[in-house]
C-alpha cells in the first residue's frame, strides 16, 4: 500500500495513509465482531470552528497520543494539519465505554503542562464511531459528534 509508507518524522501517519488504515479497521472489526473507536483531537477558533493547529500543538499533540495509547493503536492525520486521530480496537462492546472515560483523561493529562491554558482551551478531543464522522467531511466546520 504505497500511503502506507507515508509516516511524518513524528510517526504520524498523513490523511491518505491514516483514513487506509481507518477502513481497513472498520472492514475488519466488522467481520471479526470486535468493534474500533476513533479518537480525534483538534483546535476551534471562538465561534467552535476546526482551525488549523500550530506546528508546536500538533507535536505535543501526536507525541501525548503517542504516550496515551497502546503500540497496536493508529495515530496519525484524519485531516492534515487539523485533525489528529487515532484508531482504537475494542474488543467487547462493553469496553467501548471504558476507551472514551479513561482515554480521555489521559490524553488530557499528557497534553498538560506541555501546552499553556488558552491553547488547551481550545482543544477538542472526541471519541467515536466511525459512522458518526459522516458529517466531518464537509470542511471547516464545527465536528458534530460526543
Amino acid at each position: 500500500m504505497k500511503g502506507l509508507a507515508s509516516v511524518s518524522q513524528r510517526g504520524a501517519y498523513n490523511q491518505e495513509a491514516f483514513r487506509s488504515l481507518l477502513e481497513s479497521e472498520s472492514k475488519r472489526s466488522e467481520r471479526s465482531g470486535h468493534f474500533c473507536q476513533i479518537l480525534l483531537v483538534y483546535w476551534t477558533d471562538a465561534q467552535g470552528s476546526i482551525v488549523q493547529m500550530d506546528a508546536p500543538v500538533a507535536k505535543t499533540v501526536i507525541a501525548a497520543a503517542f504516550r496515551s495509547l497502546r503500540e497496536t493503536d493508529y495515530i496519525g492525520w484524519y485531516r492534515d494539519g487539523r485533525i489528529v486521530g487515532a484508531v482504537v480496537t475494542v474488543l467487547a462492546r462493553e469496553s467501548m465505554a471504558q476507551v472514551s472515560t479513561h482515554l480521555q483523561p489521559r490524553l488530557v493529562e499528557n497534553i498538560r503542562g506541555k501546552l499553556g491554558v488558552e491553547e488547551i482551551s481550545r482543544l477538542q478531543i472526541r471519541v467515536c464511531r466511525q459512522y458518526e464522522l459522516e458529517g466531518l467531511e464537509s470542511g471547516e466546520g464545527t465536528l458534530a459528534v460526543n
